[in-house]
């Protein structure tokens, strides 16, 4: 087996584990797998979410699991909606499942591709210049008051936004919804939601955001709202006819995949395609609350911290202050897999709590999708390994061994690079099959 680092330890630690875990590997290369090819494919650009796959790796899993038009996928985990997209563009029946409001009305909102109402584009945007200079030296108490609209609802809302940014931002978002827009309320909304984090006083960093108190940046609202419907446009009209009839073929569902997926599918799922959370105290939660509240998807300011509480990996608020007192119960079905419990637990019990429950999460999901399955049921897992207060997290052999535990049989385990530099870290697609 060809090495995918140097000889440290750390790699002869992943390497033991490939050993010991007893499962198939295989290593293939298929160039970045990342969220920035997809920066430059149509579609998958309207919005970034830096921990997502790439289109490419989606290509790649369809012709792994010889996935047809006649098929059926599901992304319960469905996050930006790469899966879902790509198997659109490929004509592919595909259904996604998102917790996240924000990520599932990005998501499905991305499903439409019609070019019929393009010159209302360029309505909107000669409108939206014409409000932006009527108001420019009004306060943003009174456009609120001329547009009945609110603050967003989050803690410290001008530490955000500059005021100035978020009443040209709020101008964008009202005249979005006026009726006579409606025809292209969906890629106004992908418009505006892009800007409202693009002009937020934040660093966009790898996988998380800060803020960025002190910088000197020119925030133009009208250049980014119109340069992101530019993009659309340009996408829309680039697909090809065969394309554009797929419109609406597949959709993205608000849901929780941990539980009663029964009941969000109402049928049998032959192929899964998914990258669930990695164990790497990511939240996605924390990190769209600005859109989730500017687009008006909550409604108070403790909704995002319960979604992030029942979220796979959820690592923010109350999520974390219910993990760090004492260690919580362990499953006794799961408890043999769980290879760095012993250790972790001694080191930190917030780190152990917080891989267990991850964990958990991840078995209830898969008793919850192995009532759903078909007979010939295949399934990609794209997961990531972690190392937390310096123990090794091998998801990829745990989750194995969970799936085997339930009554499906691992066919390989695919690894595909290395990520995080020095931290050795490595990202692998769990292939499964159920068992006959």
């Amino acid at each position: 087996m060809k090495e995918l680092g140097t000889n440290s330890a750390i790699t002869s630690c992943f390497y033991r584990n490939i050993r010991e875990s007893g499962f198939r590997y295989e290593e293939v290369n298929i160039g970045d797998i990342t969220f920035k090819p997809g920066q430059n494919e149509s579609v998958h650009r309207w919005y970034r979410l830096t921990p997502s796959y790439s289109p490419g790796l989606v290509r790649y899993l369809i012709q792994e699991l010889a996935v047809t038009k006649d098929s059926f996928v599901l992304d319960p985990f469905c996050g930006r909606g790469t899966t879902i997209i790509e198997c659109q563009k490929l004509g592919i029946p595909a259904l996604g499942i998102e917790i996240n409001p924000l990520l599932q009305q990005v998501s499905d909102r991305s499903l439409l591709w019609e070019t019929g109402h393009l010159k209302l584009f360029g309505d909107y945007i000669a409108e939206l210049d014409c409000l932006l200079n009527e108001h420019q030296k009004d306060s943003i108490d009174s456009v609120l008051l001329k547009f009945n609209a609110r603050l967003p609802l989050i803690h410290n809302v001008f530490r955000w936004w500059k005021p100035d940014v978020l009443k040209n931002l709020i101008i964008c978002r009202e005249l979005s919804l006026l009726g006579k827009y409606s025809s292209i309320s969906n890629y106004l909304w992908l418009a505006v939601n892009k800007a409202a984090l693009d002009c937020a006083n934040i660093h966009r960093n790898h996988p998380t955001i800060t803020f960025d108190d002190n910088h000197q940046r020119n925030i133009d609202v009208y250049f980014e709202v119109s340069e992101n419907l530019k993009t659309i446009s340009k996408d829309l009209e680039s697909l090809s006819d065969e394309e554009i009839c797929n419109s609406r073929l597949n959709s993205v569902l608000l849901g929780n995949s941990t539980r009663n997926l029964e009941e969000l599918l109402k049928r049998s799922v032959g192929l899964v395609i998914t990258s669930p959370p990695y164990p790497n105290r990511y939240s996605y939660v924390h990190q769209t609350r600005p859109q989730l509240h500017f687009m008006d998807l909550l409604e108070n300011i403790r909704q995002a911290t319960e979604i992030d509480l029942n979220a796979i990996g959820g690592t923010w608020g109350r999520a974390t202050s219910i993990l760090q007192n004492e260690l919580i119960e362990v499953p006794a079905e799961i408890r043999p897999y769980l290879s760095y419990y012993d250790e972790l637990k001694d080191r930190s019990v917030l780190m152990c709590n917080y891989a267990t429950k991850y964990f958990i999460d991840l078995w209830r999901h898969i008793k919850a999708l192995k009532r759903c399955v078909s007979n010939d049921f295949k399934g990609a897992y794209v997961v990531g390994n972690s190392r937390l207060s310096g123990v090794e997290i091998f998801t990829e052999a745990i989750f194995g061994k969970i799936c085997e535990r339930e009554g499906f049989r691992v066919e390989k385990i695919i690894s595909f690079r290395k990520r995080g530099g020095r931290q050795r870290l490595y990202e692998t697609a769990v292939c499964i099959k159920r068992q006959k």
